[in-house]
Formats: C-alpha cells, structure tokens, sequence
C-alpha cells in the first residue's frame, strides 16, 4: 500500500473537480488561513517566531519533497521540474519571505497566491495526472498551493504587511519578467512552463481563451484584472477610512 501511495501512478479513483476531494482540501486550506490570522497576533514573540520558521520550513520539505519524489519515481526531467511555474517557485520564495521578513517578497507572494494560487486550486491538474485522495502527489498539491497563503497571512497578521497600488504594478512587472524566462525555458527544453507554449492538458480558464498564441494576451489581461480584485479589499477599506476620516461638508440650509 505504502509503494501504492508514493509511487508513480494511482490506481484508486480518479480525481474529479468540484468533488469531496476537491472541495474539502478547499475548505481545510481556507480555514487554516483564519487560523492563522485570528492566532497569529494572540500568540507571544516566541510563539509567532515558532509559527514563523515551522511555515518556513514547511515551504521548503514540500518543495524538495515534491523534488525528491520525482527523482525517486524517475520523472523528473528539465521539461516539467523546474521551478518555472508561479505556483512551484512561490513555495521556497515563501520560506525565503518569511526567513526574512522581505516586504517586497510578501507584496509579491499575495498576488501570486491570491490570484494564482487561488485559481490553481479552483481548477486542479490533478485531473490530467490521475492522483487522487490519499496518494503522495494529491497531498503535495494542495498543501504547496495552500502554504504560500499560509506564509501571506502569517506575514499580514504578524507584521502588519499590506499590499498597494504600486505593488500591484510591481507584480505585474516581474510577473512578467518570470514569464520571459519561463519563455526562455520553454524554448530550450521543450517544457510548457507557465502554459506559455500550449494549452494545458487539463481543463482550465485558457480553453476558453482562443487558440496560441493569443490566449497569451488573454491571460496578461486576466493577470491583471486577477491582481486588481484581490487587491479591491483594501482599496475599499482605504476608500472607507479616508471618507471617515474627512467626511464631505454638509450642505448649507437655505
């Protein structure tokens, strides 16, 4: 059972969207980023430094986990392993974040989590690679998208991190960058990171995107957009507080 559960195929069920095995690790990602921001600011300095390097070092087992699993099952290859995706190379960027306290890596990280984080696990590829519940690779998905929003919301309730409208910018920017290089990847070894090359196997937004390479600009677009709604939160909260803080003039009777 054990070989069953680390090896390289999964003969149980296969992993269906929008199931109980996609709904609850959903649920269970969510609710530990309330935990951790409704705990965080009532733990003491050594309780947080705990939480602080436990989260750290949780980003890096699970990246060279996921390593050291594609290695152990002879999959791993230049194609596909590299930490090419937004996602895959968020996770050690999360543990260097927290190691230390990087406000430019946490105005990043929360919008690539949030925004891409976020969408990967709404749409999973583990419908196209046949894991599901309890094997090794099904584990490893959730709990790397989820620690990079466990890692956001540490560093928001623990040191008060926020994003801006220039970070936002800032996102884009080396989002953008990342991409070239990803690009730059693709070419040189055939892979299809940041699905810049092609289509993904499995079902995502980009089918209903246009063909190559146009759905590339599409996804810029919708990149954008993305990292403006998760950012609207606190665009409306600082629109709330300045309208408090200097509330209009009332108009004058007769």
């Amino acid at each position: 059972m054990g070989s069953d559960l680390l090896g390289p195929g999964f003969e149980g069920p296969p992993f269906v969207l929008f199931s109980a095995a996609h709904l609850l690790p959903l649920a269970g990602v969510f609710l530990v980023c309330v935990l951790v921001a409704l705990l965080t600011p009532r733990l003491g300095p050594g309780g947080r430094e705990q939480l602080r390097w436990s989260l750290a070092l949780f980003c890096l087992a699970n990246w060279l986990g996921w390593d050291a699993w594609q290695i152990a099952n002879g999959l791993w290859s230049v194609q596909y392993s590299l930490p090419l995706h937004l996602c895959t190379f968020a996770v050690p960027l999360s543990a260097v974040m927290l190691a230390t306290r990087s406000r430019p890596l946490y105005e990043l990280l929360y919008f690539w989590g949030f925004a891409g984080s976020v969408q990967a696990m709404l749409t999973p590829d583990l419908t196209s690679n046949g894991f599901n519940f309890p094997h090794f690779v099904y584990w490893i998905f959730w709990t790397s998208h989820g620690v990079i929003l466990w890692a956001v919301v540490f560093a928001a309730a623990a040191w008060g991190y926020r994003p801006t409208w220039g970070a936002l910018w800032r996102a884009v920017l080396l989002t953008n960058l990342f991409m070239l290089v990803a690009g730059a990847a693709n070419w040189l070894t055939g892979g299809n990171y940041m699905f810049i090359a092609r289509r993904p196997e499995f079902p995502s937004l980009i089918d209903y995107l246009g063909p190559w390479p146009w759905y590339i600009l599409a996804l810029e677009a919708l990149g954008i957009l993305a990292f403006t709604l998760v950012y609207l939160p606190y665009a409306l909260a600082d629109w709330l507080r300045s309208r408090s803080a200097n509330p209009a003039p009332s108009a004058r009777s007769g």
